[in-house]
């Protein structure tokens, strides 16, 4: 990748010298660049042999080129997209159309990642079937909350007597599972999902960008920019390495500060379900019993979702004055879009003067920048990431970032950040519980 990378983190406020003995010292940080290039190698020669497999996803031109062909003659010919799907297979569309869609030019999206029989309901009630094209998205092809929505919607398209290979796509393993043999019995278009990927990691394959395509998001430019962080974390400069920067001080934090939350805040209403994309990411990954040597361990980081500037007035009180255990990591976009002026009022009959001629991005990076200053002068760590603006190909660089910062999280903690074996349990309990 010839781009340079945009997104720069600010991890200023961590260090002991802003925020007291809750911050790192010079002790903690030291050799963190001989940490990074060491495992920059490590992460080469695991990559060589198959492992972190999302990395190599901007640069798989065969999937774009699939996802596009499959897309292309669809776009226009549906007023409603439909997804089915659950956790990975949902949160990053969530995330990908409320950042960077172009609403007024998109079909409408609606998200069945739930049981709860008032969304199907609601679901069914807003769409016409005969305009309403289904993608079900199951890595697993068995994820029973998929597999119900599934079954519900596919009766719904029978009884009006439509054909499902006309309004169901399915994006599953690309040779065995439920879901593959459902899609072939009924001749249904279908996207792979790669094995090596799992769920959680699956944004920038065809499970998130074959609904973001139909949306008409810029699936190119998503990749391109996730090219650009993966090619900063391979070949880039490791003091400006910041998804490297962020997993292991994010980590340290933890296991040295006892900092065991952290509290994920953009201050965009346009990020709202990237904070909630992160936490799984972040919980799913690093909460975990055992080492990778088989040995009992407690470990893991709560990502708590937050968003600014509206939850300055639900969560900060309790961020700035309850217990110091969390990391604050802010988000801060540079020039926001669209840029609105404030004119004319009588600004100054609601003692806010201030504000005349000011553009409310200015407002809400002051916003920012006045909560953590005041998390700094509270003794509470916080870090931002700043981002030049928000397109689809930051928002790739910044999901992609994210995403490879994880996995330093997980090396940090000494644990597999691909594997969820708790996630089965409460599976099991219900299946037997319905007699399965």
């Amino acid at each position: 990748m010839t781009d340079k990378h945009t997104i720069r983190l600010d991890s200023t406020n961590l260090l002991a010298d802003r925020v007291g003995e809750h911050g790192l010292n010079d002790s903690d940080l030291a050799g963190l660049t001989e940490r990074i290039v060491a495992y920059r190698k490590q992460l080469a020669v695991e990559r060589s042999q198959g492992m972190h497999a999302y990395m190599d996803l901007p640069a798989d031109s065969e999937m774009l080129e699939s996802v596009l062909r499959l897309a292309q003659p669809r776009m226009g010919k549906f007023r409603h997209i439909v997804l089915l799907g659950i956790g990975g297979s949902s949160l990053g569309v969530r995330t990908l159309v409320q950042s960077v869609a172009h609403k007024r030019s998109s079909p409408e999206l609606h998200v069945v990642d739930n049981t709860d029989p008032s969304l199907f309901a609601s679901v069914r009630e807003a769409i016409d079937l005969k305009e309403t094209l289904f993608i079900v998205v199951s890595k697993s092809g068995g994820t029973i909350e998929t597999v119900l929505a599934l079954g519900f919607f596919v009766s719904e398209l029978q009884k009006a007597g439509l054909d499902l290979a006309d309004h169901v796509l399915a994006v599953t393993d690309p040779e065995q599972g439920k879901l593959r043999a459902f899609a072939e019995k009924h001749e249904l278009a279908t996207a792979d999902v790669p094995r090596a990927v799992g769920g959680r990691f699956s944004v920038l394959t065809a499970a998130g960008l074959l609904p973001a395509a139909l949306m008409n998001i810029d699936i190119a430019a998503l990749l391109e920019g996730a090219g650009r962080t993966v090619d900063l974390c391979e070949n880039g400069d490791p003091t400006q390495d910041w998804p490297a920067h962020l997993g292991l001080l994010s980590s340290a934090l933890c296991r040295s500060r006892g900092k065991s939350n952290l509290v994920f805040m953009p201050y965009t209403s346009r990020l709202q379900y990237l904070s909630d994309w992160f936490v799984q990411l972040w919980d799913e990954s690093l909460g975990k019993s055992e080492a990778l040597d088989g040995t009992p361990t407690v470990s893991g980081q709560t990502a708590i979702p937050a968003v600014g500037a509206t939850d300055q007035h639900a969560q900060l009180q309790l961020f700035l004055e309850g217990p110091n255990d969390k990391l604050m990591l802010f988000l801060r976009i540079e020039k926001h879009s669209p840029e609105i002026r404030l004119g004319d009022f009588d600004w100054d009959g609601f003692g806010a003067g201030y504000v005349h001629g000011r553009t409310l991005g200015e407002v809400i990076n002051a916003q920012q920048a006045g909560t953590a200053q005041a998390c700094t002068e509270r003794h509470r760590p916080n870090a931002t990431l700043v981002l030049p603006k928000l397109d689809a190909r930051t928002l790739g660089e910044l999901m992609m970032g994210l995403e490879i910062a994880t996995t330093y999280a997980g090396h940090a903690f000494g644990v597999n950040p691909y594997d969820q074996p708790s996630v089965e349990l409460g599976k099991r309990i219900s299946k037997k519980m319905l007699g399965g």
